[in-house]
């Protein structure tokens, strides 16, 4: 069973951060095998428009340190992306890296439906949110994540964080590590039974 890790915040240590690594901790502890990166330590550029994804290969022409994470989701049980909400959307890393998953979609226009997920079924995705602003806020967010993940036929299940201090890293997300470590526990007994 793999999980990969995909922390999407500036901080190591922020409250999206550690609500996610209490999902992994509660996943390895269920036998599961961890990838994590953290996108504001690698480089990367952000997608370049140049449909080489779609006309030549069938992934990302760019050759970079997130060549690393997009191959990480082909071979990943369960994708765990995590960002604060930063004026009123996620992280630009978490945006630059998205943006680069269109490679994980094969395109033809000819079809009815011209979408096609190169990604294997079965998959599972966990979106994990943090916010200062109240929970009605910023649930577009999530729908458009949504449709991302229906592109890539994942079986999404979100955590959003609400209501906490903005730009407290250190705020306290127990209830949500509370929450992670349920879902992750309910997620990996699924995959092993």
């Amino acid at each position: 069973m793999k999980i990969l890790n995909i922390i999407g915040s500036p901080r190591k240590k922020g409250t999206s951060a550690r609500i996610a690594q209490s999902f992994v901790e509660t996943s390895q502890e269920n036998g599961a095998s961890v990838k994590s990166y953290y996108l504001n330590g690698i480089n990367y550029r952000g997608c370049q428009g140049c449909e080489a994804c779609h006309s030549k290969l069938d992934k990302c022409v760019l050759k970079d340190d997130l060549e690393e994470v997009l191959d990480a989701m082909r071979e990943a049980d369960i994708i765990v992306f995590s960002s604060p909400v930063y004026y009123g959307d996620t992280t630009g890393q978490f945006k630059s890296f998205l943006d680069r998953t269109w490679s994980h979609v094969e395109v033809n226009y000819e079809n009815e439906n011209p979408y096609t997920s190169r990604l294997p079924e079965g998959k599972k995705a966990v979106l994990i949110l943090s916010q200062g602003d109240v929970e009605e806020k910023h649930l577009d967010i999530v729908e458009r994540f949504q449709f991302f993940m229906n592109l890539y036929g994942l079986e999404l299940h979100v955590i959003r964080a609400t209501g906490l201090i903005t730009g407290a890293a250190n705020a306290d997300v127990t209830a949500y590590e509370e929450e992670a470590n349920m879902l992750a526990n309910q997620l990996t007994q699924e995959l092993v039974s």
